[in-house]
């Protein structure tokens, strides 16, 4: 398993765990982020900026401290994106 921080950009990927106590969680299930949720990384800023997540359509960004507590599983590469 993996975090948001390491996932490839434009991958999907499911949210299978958050290491973190009530506060992240709560943080999260506000922004729309939960356990079994289907989300991509659609950007990362640079110099440990924010990471830029994608999820029901929405995209959020989430501070590196936060991202590294989301344990994803990655699921497959989409073709929509131009290259």
């Amino acid at each position: 398993m993996t975090t948001l921080v390491d996932v490839e950009l434009d991958r999907e990927t499911t949210v299978t765990d958050i290491d973190g106590g009530m506060r992240v969680r709560t943080h999260l299930n506000t922004l729309g982020i939960h356990v079994g949720d289907a989300i991509r990384v659609v950007e990362r800023a640079p110099f440990r900026g924010p990471v830029l997540v994608e999820i029901h359509g929405t995209r959020v960004a989430l501070g590196r401290g936060v991202a590294k507590k989301v344990r994803v599983e990655a699921d497959a590469v989409r073709s929509d994106r131009p290259a």
